[in-house]
């Protein structure tokens, strides 16, 4: 039976973006290509912003891919962090050893040919590392390295390519044994050299693995470094195609080389703040779990005390009202006896959710204050106004026509409201608590299904509170 095609594990737009970069490269290359080798100003500020450049987006490019080895161990991240490591050490070198831009000879004391080699070393070791990098994540070794290699030997094997490096930075500066690749300005026997043809031999070898290479072809970083790939082995085209330094091509190949640097590190960005839009949309989701309870959906009993005792000192402070409401499910035992506590759970949510939708301000709450009872807690609300959303909490109930445990009647429930001001006697929270709790059990000796309120130690009815409204 044929497999089915995986889907891609990268984003549309990204995919997109990626695509159109790797198109505009090509044509940037294929326009440039007639007029490579037309001579241009010399632009003495232009290599140092380069080469800083390059420095700094490879270094940090190698910097967090070292980190996303720490956190997910896939020894393939070393060597391709390797490869950036290797171009950020190559690259200050060779600005500090390039004729004219320091000193004519340039500051290293290296000869007329040490610049180009260092190119060479360059443009030859990053798809190098880049290919090593691919071959080994396909590799059967692969799973091994990932479990018995270490941080600490990563971090030593990390650091052996910028060593390589300097040491070839030093060969280099001593290039007299190496064979002449430039004289003067152009450097039209590197285009012919086997030097030349090795460099973009290895891009081009770099480029086909991230194509052809078939696992996890079209993930983010897959995606964003064959552009890397592809706007290296476009840099080494037009640089060969030049020959001459301050040429078109020659210009134009240093910015794909920024595009090589960049294009890797704005997807590791990009995978950065998705990781932190992730962390934090789950770290609300598990606040937001945290603080409800499962069964009714609305707020916990530890929730209700933060917000009871935090809005208890807000109100000491502004001398704004409070008021609470205490409800019990109307004789839920034998509703329980009766149905099961299957059908108990659900009527629990029920009446949950009827006195939830009763609160309108997001100030108010609504919390499970444990078993069968409830708490309403309604900040800058007076008695009469608490009584009234008790009340309207109560009909809601009723309106749902829940069974109770006997022939015609329906599910209800009772409840005790107390409220706090400027001049309630209350020494604190928990005496509140008691007052609404005290008028709960009124409302209960006197039949259920009722509102009763306590204020200035005196028990009334929501009736005695609430004047009827014209119609």
């Amino acid at each position: 039976m044929p497999k089915a095609p995986q889907r891609s594990s990268t984003p549309a737009p990204q995919r997109k973006w990626a695509l159109l970069m790797a198109l505009l490269i090509v044509l940037v290359a294929v326009v440039v290509v007639p007029y490579a080798a037309m001579a241009l100003p010399v632009v003495p500020p232009f290599l140092p912003i380069f080469a800083t450049t390059v420095t700094f987006t490879e270094g940090l490019t190698a910097y967090l891919l070292m980190v996303q080895f720490v956190a997910v161990r896939r020894f393939y991240l070393v060597p391709l962090a390797g490869a950036y490591a290797y171009v950020a050490t190559l690259a200050p070198i060779q600005l500090l050893a390039f004729p004219g831009v320091f000193a004519p000879t340039g500051l290293l004391g290296g000869t007329t040919q040490s610049a180009v080699w260092m190119w060479v070393f360059w443009h030859g070791g990053f798809p190098f590392f880049i290919g090593l990098s691919l071959l080994l994540r396909q590799s059967r070794v692969h799973a091994a390295l990932c479990q018995r290699v270490s941080v600490g030997q990563a971090g030593l094997l990390f650091l052996l390519a910028p060593a390589l490096a300097c040491a070839l930075a030093g060969l280099a500066l001593h290039a007299d044994a190496l064979p002449v690749l430039i004289n003067g300005n152009s450097f039209k026997t590197l285009s012919d050299s086997a030097a030349g043809w090795t460099v973009w031999g290895l891009n081009l070898a770099a480029v086909a693995l991230v194509v052809l290479l078939p696992k996890k072809r079209w993930e983010l970083v897959s995606l964003f470094l064959f552009v890397a790939v592809l706007a290296s082995l476009a840099d080494v085209s037009l640089t060969l195609l030049a020959s001459a330094r301050y040429s078109l091509g020659w210009y134009v190949s240093r910015l794909l080389s920024l595009v090589s640097s960049v294009s890797l590190l704005v997807a590791l960005i990009y995978q950065i703040t998705q990781l932190y839009r992730e962390l934090a949309t789950t770290h609300a989701s598990l606040l937001r779990s945290s603080a409800r309870d499962k069964l009714t959906g609305v707020y916990n009993r530890n929730s209700f005390d933060n917000a009871a005792q935090a809005e208890w000192l807000r109100a000491q402070r502004s001398g704004e009202p409070l008021s609470l409401v205490l409800v019990d499910i109307d004789n839920f035992k034998r509703y329980n006896d009766h149905f099961g506590h299957v059908q108990g759970d659900t009527c629990l949510h029920s009446v949950a959710q009827a006195l939830a939708h009763s609160v309108h301000r997001p100030t108010d709450m609504v919390a499970r204050y444990g078993g069968e009872e409830f708490v309403i807690l309604l900040p800058g609300t007076r008695t009469e106004h608490a009584l009234r959303i008790a009340e309207e909490a109560r009909r809601a109930v009723a309106d749902l026509r829940l069974p109770a445990h006997a022939p015609g009647l329906h599910v209800s429930f009772s409840a005790g409201c107390a409220s706090w001001d400027a001049n309630a006697g209350f020494l604190g929270f928990e005496e509140m608590l008691v007052a609404a709790d005290q008028a709960l059990y009124k409302a209960k000796a006197q039949g259920r299904n009722q509102v009763w309120a306590q204020q200035d130690k005196v028990l009334r009815p929501a009736s005695a509170y609430l004047v009827p409204r014209d119609i």
